[in-house]
């Protein structure tokens, strides 16, 4: 059952390296509200990724995800901060469950070339960083279906606190215009 509240749930969205733990820790203090990191949910629960994808592979993985954001959704307090892995919104089920629960969808983009550099030396936990041609090929295929989220914000830049203060100002404005629709 979908959470009604007018208090949004903010769900980031990105290739590797874009930022969504780290703007997601600081956006959930921001706001005064829980973080859910996906990926760290299910490797606190399940051991590491990359040896989750080694012994079950990407469709075993896949199966772990869907099932942990369908159960942590309707759990969920609004307002919320949800940070999901990079492959997590590729998949058609997660996006109809996130739209079932009224899912905000943003998008932190940036060029290839600024996320490789932010990744390129933790091939030990991202075992794609370390082929470079591999990384940029999923990056060009998932940045499409990144692209169908309700806001995209360039994650480009190093320091995050001009993201940061757009993205609270987006929080803001989707509370202030969901309590008035609330009120009609």
């Amino acid at each position: 059952m979908p959470n009604d509240s007018p208090a949004p749930l903010l769900v980031l969205i990105g290739f590797m390296g874009a930022g969504k733990s780290t703007l997601g820790r600081l956006l959930a203090q921001q706001l005064a509200c829980p973080l859910v990191d996906l990926d760290q949910e299910i490797a606190r629960i399940h051991g590491a990724i990359p040896e989750l994808f080694a012994a079950r592979g990407e469709s075993g993985f896949r199966a772990i995800e869907h099932s942990h954001l369908d159960l942590i959704l309707p759990r969920l307090a609004r307002p919320s901060v949800l940070a999901l892995g990079g492959g997590a919104f590729l998949q058609e089920a997660n996006r109809k469950l996130l739209a079932h629960h009224s899912a905000t969808i943003v998008f932190l983009d940036a060029p290839f070339e600024i996320l490789y550099s932010r990744i390129s030396g933790t091939a030990h936990q991202r075992p794609l960083a370390a082929d470079p041609a591999r990384l940029r090929g999923l990056y060009e295929q998932r940045r499409p279906t990144y692209l169908l989220a309700h806001h995209t914000f360039d994650a480009s830049g190093a320091d995050p606190s001009a993201l940061l203060s757009s993205l609270v100002q987006l929080a803001n404005r989707l509370t202030t215009s969901a309590s008035a629709r609330a009120t009609l």
